[in-house]
């Protein structure tokens, strides 16, 4: 009898042995009775602004998990953060301006999939106190990097000063308005809700990015690596947004609902600095190429990067 009874534990042992090993030789997205397929888990990192309205709903209103995806949101205080996870081998995708995605993308392997908000009148040049107009602008307030540092650009260009004859001082975006209000800067022209922070500081707006010819897009980016491996769930998480971004066209007030649950700002307020911005999940253009390829090669002329990223390879056309 126990003869037996240690041959049968034996007989146990060997068949849990097998069924471990089968299942360590699966792959994850393999099963090994028909069950469903589990989902591919995507880490979606974004700034803290009330552009990405449309990822807060798709996360607040579980969208995202509607559509089988398994997605965590990441907030970051800058939207480079996304871009630096994915860099750095935490994060899949992320969303983010043009211009700070064609600067990572010098840095490693990040593709743009789609543009899912533009706007002439989101981005916005403050000044402090007792400047009066440009010209009056000695020192700006610069986020290295980010689409802050291309429009700062333009306005010096718009206006025919040359940035030898002014001084940058670096910060992030939340530090901003006390500088101003100190007048450790005398403006920066930055995404909401800084600008109009920085008018509760005392400031006041001179001109929106539409005054000096950019029209900023916010574009979903991704792992290069990870999109090739994953198409399918990438094509999701894009029509996911624009899923967002038609529910936040039929009820903007919806926008500013969950942007102060996301970061706590004002739902009227979050709703009346959206005002403007078209929220639309559109292909890339070949005019939107072009407009990308004057981002790179000033990034490139200004050493912000040694070699300039090449949009035409970086955007991935017919995902959207």
């Amino acid at each position: 009898m126990r003869m037996r009874a240690l041959r049968a534990a034996v007989a146990a042992l060997l068949v849990t042995a097998a069924v471990a090993a089968c299942a360590e030789n699966q792959t994850p997205t393999e099963s090994g009775g028909g069950e469903a397929t589990p989902s591919v888990a995507v880490n979606f990192g974004v700034g803290v602004d009330p552009a990405y309205s449309p990822i807060y709903l798709a996360d607040q209103e579980k969208l995202f998990q509607a559509n089988g995806l398994n997605v965590t949101v990441t907030q970051y205080q800058e939207g480079t953060g996304g871009l630096d996870a994915i860099l750095a081998k935490q994060g899949q995708v992320t969303a983010s301006t043009e211009s700070s995605l064609l600067n990572r993308a010098t840095r490693g392997d990040i593709k743009g999939l789609a543009v899912f908000s533009q706007s002439p009148s989101f981005i916005k040049l403050v000044a402090r106190s007792g400047v009066a107009d440009v010209a009056g602008i000695k020192k700006y307030g610069v986020v290295p990097g980010t689409v802050n540092e291309y429009a700062t650009n333009k306005v010096l260009a718009a206006r025919g000063i040359s940035r030898e004859s002014v001084e940058f001082v670096n910060a992030s975006p939340a530090e901003m308005p006390a500088l101003l209000q100190r007048g450790d800067v005398d403006g920066y022209i930055m995404w909401e809700p800084w600008p109009s922070r920085g008018v509760a500081n005392g400031g006041k707006i001179l001109l929106t990015s539409g005054d000096i010819g950019y029209v900023y897009n916010l574009v979903i980016g991704v792992d290069g690596a990870w999109y090739e491996a994953n198409k399918e769930t990438a094509k999701k998480v894009v029509q996911t947004i624009g899923q967002a971004c038609e529910q936040l066209t039929k009820d903007p007030a919806k926008a500013g609902t969950v942007t102060e649950k996301a970061i706590k700002v004002p739902a009227k307020e979050a709703q009346g600095l959206l005002e403007g911005v078209q929220c639309q999940v559109r292909d890339f253009t070949d005019d939107d190429l072009k407009r990308y390829g004057e981002i790179a090669q000033f990034q490139q002329d200004s050493k912000i990067v040694t070699q300039k990223a090449d949009p035409a390879t970086v955007m991935v056309k017919g995902v959207a």
